[in-house]
């Protein structure tokens, strides 16, 4: 007897890092908006990967960053309460762009977040 799993899963990185492309790749359809603008995401999307022996729920969540406006406040916020739900969290950055000051500030960030031992 094989044991079903299930699990919440999000990635989270810089604006436009591809975590909408990415959760639309591993879904097999487009669930989630995607945009060459950035903060074309506001809201957490979901999309459901089947396996025989598994589901993952993928959320998809704005692009996390140092806000200069309200709104980036709000949807760092709506990150922040997303990410707090999650059984694991997956780190997106461009594999053509060196590490950045934002990158720095989202895995400083991250350590805010429970972690399984």
């Amino acid at each position: 007897m094989t044991t079903f799993r299930s699990g919440f899963v999000s990635f989270v990185g810089r604006p436009n890092v591809g975590k909408s492309t990415l959760t639309n790749a591993l879904v097999g359809e487009k669930v989630a908006i995607t945009s060459a603008k950035p903060q074309t995401t506001r809201r957490a999307i979901r999309g459901i990967v089947n396996r025989d022996s598994g589901q993952l729920i993928l959320v998809d969540t704005p692009g996390l960053h140092r806000p200069r406006t309200l709104l980036g406040e709000r949807l760092n916020d709506l990150v922040d309460t997303t990410l707090a739900g999650m059984d694991v969290i997956g780190l997106c950055i461009p594999a053509n762009e060196r590490l950045g000051p934002g990158d720095a500030f989202i895995n400083d960030q991250l350590s805010k977040y429970r972690r399984v031992k």
